[in-house]
């Protein structure tokens, strides 16, 4: 005799994705932190991209979550980053990665830590222009609904 075939949402080992998984924390994706802690300033004398990259987790969806210590582990990373960009050292580029995915400064490290960001909702700025338009059309063709 087979055995019979499990649906999907009783198998035990079904992926439930992250919408509907209590295990994913969910931020919305926005500002930067609502603490009242202030987040320190980028270094004017590291490299532009240096810069560009710390100064980009401030504007990031997870820096929602970021302590006190979580932005001076980005502080060490850019500094690690700027060191790498002028070196070129391997092993110091291995040491921001490493810090890097402490942070979930990726989708990547986001997802191994179940972190999701929320977009936005998107406003259709001439929504209703288009359905209008396709109303019109609907007409002319003598579309009936």
């Amino acid at each position: 005799m087979a055995a019979q075939k499990k649906r999907p949402r009783d198998r035990t080992g079904a992926a439930s994705g992250a919408a509907n998984d209590p295990r994913f924390i969910k931020v919305s994706a926005g500002t930067a932190t609502g603490s009242t802690h202030p987040i320190p300033q980028a270094d004017p004398s590291w490299k532009p991209k240096a810069r560009s990259w710390y100064n980009s987790l401030k504007i990031s969806g997870q820096s929602e979550l970021y302590e006190p210590c979580d932005w001076m582990t980005a502080v060490a990373a850019a500094d690690a980053y700027n060191v790498f960009l002028i070196t070129h050292n391997a092993s110091i580029f291995a040491q921001f990665t490493k810090l890097v995915e402490k942070l979930g400064a990726t989708v990547t490290d986001r997802k191994r830590s179940r972190i999701e960001l929320e977009e936005p909702p998107t406003e259709d700025e001439d929504e209703e222009a288009a359905d209008q338009a396709v109303q019109g059309w609907q007409g002319r063709l003598h579309v009936v609904e």
